[in-house]
This record gives C-alpha cells, structure tokens and sequence, in this order.
C-alpha cells in the first residue's frame, strides 16, 4: 500500500487535493506555525503544505513505519512520528496551529486539546461520487457510506463548528498502472488483489476525483 501511494501520488492525479488543503491551511497557520498531519501517510500532502508556507514546521503522525520514512523525507522542515490516531498525541496543550486530516481516521478530543483556540482543523473526504467509475468496475472495492457526513458532524460538533467547506471534483485520466496503485492504496487493497484486476477491461481510463475539504474552527 505505501508503495502504490509512493507511484500514485506523484502523478499528479491529486494535486487539486492537495492544493485545497495548502489553500485553507494558509489562512489559518501563523508564519512560524505548526501543521500536524494526522495519517499522513507518504507525506504527499503534509510536503504540499509547507511548500507554500516557509517557515512553518510539519510534523507527520501514522502508524505505519514505511510510510514514515517516506514522510520524514518529503520536505526538510517535516518530522515523522509513528503513532496510533486513537491515542493521546505526542504533542502539549495548544501547540498546533492546523491539524491536516486527509482520508484519515478522526480523534475529535485531541484535535482540539492539540489546537491553539485560533486554529484550525482540516478535514478532506470523500464524496459518494468518489472514484464512482471504479468502483462500479470493481464490486469488491470498499463503498462509500451514504451516512458519513452526518457521523462526521456528530462526532466533530461538541469540539468544532465549521467555517468553511470546499467542494473539489473533477475527471482525471487513469493508465492501467495508474488504476492499480489507486485501487491498491485504498482501504478496498484488503479486499482486492492485483490478480483480480489482471484484465484491463476491468478498469476504467477516467475516474471522478471528489472531495470535500472544509475547515473547522474550535468551540
């Protein structure tokens, strides 16, 4: 999975993603600020932020020890923690000015306990229409949750409240290769084997890419 995100990534594919996270972060992180990216993975997006923001400091937390490598790699004013979501944070009281939540678990309480009170927390997810061509190709591939923004208001509402959302969708063009390592750096890669996309008809040379991206304010 991390490195299928590794080829992926670096295509391209999701740079309007990431720069609407960098967009919302810049109006939040203060000139000598600290971003944390919660599951970030290969530091893709964590790597976008700090290159519009010189001296801000980055700091990258994911339990995965081969993504972190990576991350602490992706930009030279980023560190790299491995470290589970679910956990209390590494990180004092107020000692972040954004916390980056691309396609990554939630911990709503230490969010907020991280966040100075003019923070803010950014939150990327999927639309149902989110990579809606492969997954009708692709039965086995996990769906998207018709309920999942209402379950992120429920959990995020007693900590934040929103100050603005962005909707970010478009068409993106797919090679076979390309469509693999999508497939296999998703949550559906525990589900779906490379053996049973071998059949290029399976997959799809264009996919929707949407998202929304909004940022929350502390209560």
């Amino acid at each position: 999975m991390v490195q299928d995100r590794d080829r992926f990534l670096p295509t391209g594919t999701y740079a309007p993603i990431r720069e609407v996270g960098a967009r919302l972060t810049a109006d939040a992180v203060s000139e000598q600020g600290t971003v944390v990216d919660v599951g970030c993975g290969t530091g893709y997006y964590l790597a976008g932020v700090l290159d519009q923001l010189p001296g801000v400091r980055g700091l990258g937390l994911d339990t995965s020890v081969r993504a972190l490598r990576l991350a602490a790699r992706a930009h030279d004013r980023a560190a790299a923690v491995a470290w589970d979501v679910f956990r209390p944070f590494p990180l004092a009281d107020e000692a972040a000015d954004v916390v980056l939540d691309v396609f990554a678990p939630r911990n709503p309480a230490e969010f907020r306990r991280v966040l100075r009170p003019t923070g803010r927390l950014i939150v990327v997810r999927p639309t149902g229409r989110h990579l809606a061509e492969l997954r009708g190709q692709v039965p086995a591939m996990v769906t998207i949750d018709p309920a999942k923004e209402q379950r992120l208001d429920r959990a995020l509402n007693p900590f934040f409240e929103v100050a603005v959302t962005e909707q970010v969708e478009y068409r993106a063009s797919l090679t076979k290769l390309d469509a693999l390592n999508l497939v296999a750096m998703t949550p559906s890669a525990r589900h779906v084997s490379r053996a049973d996309l071998n059949d290029s008809s399976v997959l799809p040379d264009q996919v929707t890419v949407s998202v929304l991206a909004t940022a929350y304010q502390p209560r």
